[in-house]
């Protein structure tokens, strides 16, 4: 990359001084007379990347590739040396490509008028011909390869970086096209992050300990950011070795997807350990059935559930309403229209239990040994997830119970009611802490921080607040939906709120500190079934009135994937722990697992005669 931007500089030096040079038979100059191999003037490999990614994998068995080492002085004679070898890389470059971009047409355009025109015209000529050149060559990739074992990398060229940009400020003032600009500029940007990547990752298989790949990254980036960087390179084989979910030991501590490398304590040259877990899907149907499927390790199509539950009573207890595995995947809890709560063994199939009374929702707590519920009356409910008994009864709401959450720890329960308030309790004793009023219809949905300090309640009057734990205290006030708000999330680090409705058709971003509104993101049909953020909080899924499933940018609201196969609607959707697969439920029958990558549809999962109204994933 320094010698990229030596280059670069050269050119913009000696074009600046001298005008374009004629094109010569030089351009017909094939790599090796120049010395270098079609690998080194190829695109990435595997220990480059993708320029928009924000980690780099470098697979074990690709040798490194010869660098040239020339970089540009400040003689005249050095300069015209530089622009003559970039042109001839560029050209060479053309050459490889099946057509042309139109960036590299607009590029030859305007060296083809900068030789022609005189006068007052020639400095703009000479922009956008030296404009042309730079878009040529951000057109392969811009990363370099590491270099070979026990090279050292050279140190980042900052200052020829800030000069290039001023060379292009320089060409701005000299007319050159505002997009073409625009392109540069975020050419610049993405050598910028790339020059950031100075830490590099040994991946070594946690059960061979062979090693798998080394990822460059960014002391900033996520462990995230290390999955996506492992799968986008196709380093493991889903077809050989199945759907799994894939976590990283670090020392004897498991890293968390959120997590930065810097505050993990990884640091260069050291090893992580990859681990794979594999996954179950439950989906639940409108059929009356809840399916509980085992992702095989054979490939894609050998995919089978293990289980249905509620085959014999799906027609007496009406459409199942809900369905959850308990943390560790051993027993499932599935709830159904006619206020029918079960409990069931997910390893056998067998009834273990129903929950006494009714219910109307079920919901686990963090260690599995309770279930809590809304119920159609003004009491919430909490049971023994062995027995089914119920153990508690959380009164004081004057209206029914609609929504019912535990917090991290399960020390506390969140209920919101149609009375338009929500409630904080002790989950052991039942006791009310704090009434949560200022809605002025019914609160739709509850839930807490993930730290467990904040609370958030959604509500059929279009606002959303967030209240203090547990004091109760409400902290903002959320306006700008048109019209009911189904859902309310926050994301992993607690300082961004996401909020849905299905009646407005739009799902919104806030800032939590100061409830600004950063994003609106419509769905399609104006209506949103499922809006949910990804286990890092970097990204924000949508299911909306169409067949497709979207996934954008949480910050900038950019659709990253558009993934289509459904032929109906899409209902509810969902993340592996890793955040590395999405699962779709949809009104046709079936749930598509999707690689969060690429948007690769990598499994259908059909068997059910209804639509599919959720779908959730839990490690074996």
């Amino acid at each position: 990359m320094a010698q990229a931007v030596g280059m670069l500089l050269g050119m913009f030096t000696s074009r600046s001084e001298e005008g374009t040079p004629e094109r010569s038979n030089e351009d017909e100059t094939t790599p090796e007379s120049r010395g270098c191999t079609g690998s080194s003037c190829s695109s990435l490999v595997a220990d480059g990347a993708d320029s928009a990614a924000s980690s780099e994998v470098s697979r074990q068995d690709v040798a490194s590739p010869n660098v040239a080492s020339t970089a540009c002085n400040d003689s005249q004679e050095d300069k015209e040396k530089c622009a003559a070898q970039l042109k001839e890389q560029m050209s060479f470059q053309r050459r490889q490509k099946s057509q042309a971009s139109s960036q590299g047409a607009c590029a030859d355009q305007s060296r083809s008028r900068s030789g022609s025109e005189g006068g007052s015209g020639a400095s703009s000529g000479q922009s956008r011909s030296t404009m042309g050149m730079l878009l040529d060559m951000f057109s392969s990739t811009v990363s370099e390869r590491l270099p070979e074992e026990g090279q050292e990398r050279p140190p980042p060229p900052s200052p020829q970086l800030q000069q290039l940009r001023d060379a292009v400020e320089r060409a701005e003032a000299a007319g050159a096209s505002s997009e073409l600009l625009e392109h540069v500029r975020a050419k610049l940007e993405e050598l910028e992050r790339e020059l950031e990547r100075d830490v590099k990752v040994h991946v070594m298989n946690g059960v061979g300990g062979d090693q798998i790949a080394v990822v460059r990254a960014r002391p900033c980036d996520t462990v995230f950011r290390l999955r996506e960087a492992i799968l986008s390179e196709s380093v493991l084989n889903i077809e050989e070795q199945g759907l799994s979910s894939i976590n990283f030991l670090f020392g004897e501590k498991l890293l968390d997807e959120s997590t930065t490398l810097a505050e993990a304590g990884v640091t260069d040259g050291v090893s992580v350990q990859l681990v794979r877990s594999p996954l179950r899907c439950l989906t639940a149907s409108l059929d009356g059935t809840v399916r509980l499927w085992q992702l095989h390790d054979k490939g894609c199509e050998d995919s089978s559930p293990c289980f249905t539950f509620r085959d014999d009573t799906a027609l007496e207890g009406g459409p199942v309403l809900s369905a959850a595995l308990a943390p560790g995947g051993k027993t499932l809890l599935t709830v159904a229209s006619g206020g029918e709560g079960q409990l069931w063994c997910a390893e056998t199939g067998k009834a273990l239990a129903e929950l006494e009374g009714s219910a109307a929702s079920g919901h686990f707590s963090p260690g599995g040994r309770r279930v809590m519920g809304s119920s159609h009356e003004d009491a919430a409910r909490i049971w023994c997830a062995a027995t089914g008994k119920c153990v508690r009864e959380l009164e004081g709401h004057t209206g029914e119970v609609i929504a019912a959450r535990f917090s991290p720890d399960g020390n506390l329960a969140l209920t919101g009611a149609s009375d338009g308030t929500a409630a904080l309790w002790i989950s052991a004793t039942g006791e009310r802490l704090a009434v949560l009023e200022g809605h002025e219809d019914v609160v739709k949905a509850v839930e807490f921080s993930a730290c467990g300090t904040m609370a958030a309640t959604a509500s059929a009057d279009s606002t959303a607040c967030v209240w203090a734990i547990p004091s109760g205290k409400c902290l903002r006030v959320f306006r700008g939906h048109q019209k009911d708000i189904s859902s309310v999330s926050f994301s992993p680090d607690g300082s961004r709120l996401l909020t849905a409705s299905a009646f407005d058709g739009t799902a919104r971003m806030w800032d939590v500190a100061d409830g600004t509104c950063e994003l609106v993101i419509p769905g399609d049909g104006n209506v949103v079934n499922e809006a949910i953020f990804s286990p890092d909080g970097q990204k924000v899924l949508i299911a909306a009135a169409s067949e497709c499933l979207r996934l954008f940018h949480a910050e900038t609201g950019e659709c990253l994937l558009t993934m289509f196969g459904h032929e109906d609607w899409v209902r509810s959707a969902a993340f592996s722990p890793d955040g590395t697969i999405i699962g779709s439920a949809s009104y046709d029958g079936t749930v598509r697992l999707w690689s969060g990558v690429t948007g690769q549809c990598l499994k259908t999962l059909e068997g059910h005669d209804g639509a599919v109204i959720s779908v959730a994933f839990v490690e074996s």
